[in-house]
């Protein structure tokens, strides 16, 4: 047998599928989401459209700097940034530039106009500054972009709990947004907002421990560094001006802040957490928080794709198809690296699912 084949069968040996404790941990993770939405829906109720909708405009800085980052980072992200980094190495990870960027324009352009205001969502603008026709207009268009977005965020972690424990994604998929739905309605904003720190937290130290563990079985930090250095994983984006090259130094930053700006500045998940602070000062510090908390998640999530890649450096498991999809890459990481620590598994799904949860 050869040894590529031997350590195919040794992964496959070593891999182990979800237990009762990963399942009670995955469970516990929605049905706490779900007493979320019960408690600030009848025990902590909402008087009025402002409490529901923009939680009284009276949220606290730290819990919506940590409902920003979840709202943005989502399953995509969580398993996506692992690949890229995986398959096509670090250039990804200076699109940074382009959060940077939008920091600063939102800061001093958006939110002061937004908060003058007083408005509750973003198109409301559009109606004050044009007409209704345009609102509307605006509202329909991004009505449509999230229906054609949200089945993919969805789908993505549901592939993973594919992976990992072999049930349908069509069985995975609908109850996780039974879920969402459920807390949202009944608690609004805060809810929302709550839900996503705990969210937050979840996703974060579940991708840490995996890191961590992974390095650990790799030889250290520094031998995951030395092996995606050696093979050219770990690079600078291109400075050609060739629109065919997959990253530039054009696109992570001009490229990038264009985007960066059309998903925050005027994306109404985002902005409506911005205008739940009673200040512009305290809007302005939570841009600063949020741009921390992706650049820290977007870190974590880079390097662990890093860390699959010295793993399996010898061994890639898309070729040996132990990985039968690229966003599969991360979850088999999980079940390889944590397969000794019982309720592991299940911790970091609830996380990935989380990032789901919006």
């Amino acid at each position: 047998m050869s040894q590529e084949k031997l350590n195919v069968t040794t992964l496959r040996l070593s891999l182990q599928q979800f237990t009762s404790l990963d399942y009670f941990l995955f469970i516990v993770m929605l049905s706490v989401c779900g007493g979320i939405g019960i408690y600030f829906g009848f025990v902590k109720k909402q008087n009025s459209a402002q409490d529901y909708l923009m939680g009284g405009r009276n949220m606290k800085l730290v819990p919506v700097c940590f409902s920003l980052v979840a709202s943005f980072i989502s399953g995509i992200s969580l398993l996506g940034t692992p690949t890229e980094m995986y398959v096509y190495g670090t250039s990804y990870v200076f699109s940074l530039i382009g959060a940077f960027m939008m920091s600063i324009i939102i800061s001093y352009t958006f939110l002061p106009v937004f908060h003058e205001l007083q408005l509750t969502s973003a198109y409301e603008y559009l109606e004050l500054r044009y007409d209704k026709r345009v609102r509307v207009f605006g509202s329909v268009l991004f009505c449509v972009y999230l229906m054609a977005w949200l089945p993919i965020v969805i789908y993505v972690p549901a592939l993973a709990f594919n992976q990992v424990t072999g049930i349908n994604i069509h069985i995975a998929s609908p109850i996780v947004c039974c879920v969402c739905i459920f807390y949202t309605s009944l608690g609004g904003l805060k809810a929302v907002v709550w839900t996503d720190v705990l969210q937050t937290v979840v996703m974060m130290g579940a991708m840490i421990l995996v890191i961590i563990k992974g390095s650990f079985m790799v030889g250290g930090v520094q031998e995951v560094l030395t092996r995606n250095w050696h093979t050219e994983r770990i690079e600078f984006p291109a400075l050609s001006l060739d629109l065919t090259e997959r990253h530039s130094i054009w696109s992570v930053s001009i490229g990038s802040t264009f985007y960066w700006i059309g998903n925050i500045a005027v994306n109404q998940s985002m902005m409506q957490r911005f205008l739940s602070l009673r200040e512009l000062k305290s809007s302005k510090r939570a841009v600063w928080g949020f741009l921390g908390g992706v650049i820290i998640i977007v870190f974590i999530c880079g390097y662990s794709g890093l860390v699959a890649f010295a793993k399996y450096h010898d061994c890639d498991p898309l070729d040996s198809k132990l990985a039968l999809a690229k966003d599969q890459l991360l979850p088999l990481l999980v079940m390889d690296v944590m397969a000794e620590w019982n309720g592991m598994p299940g911790i970091f799904v609830a996380g990935v699912f989380s990032a789901a949860l919006r």
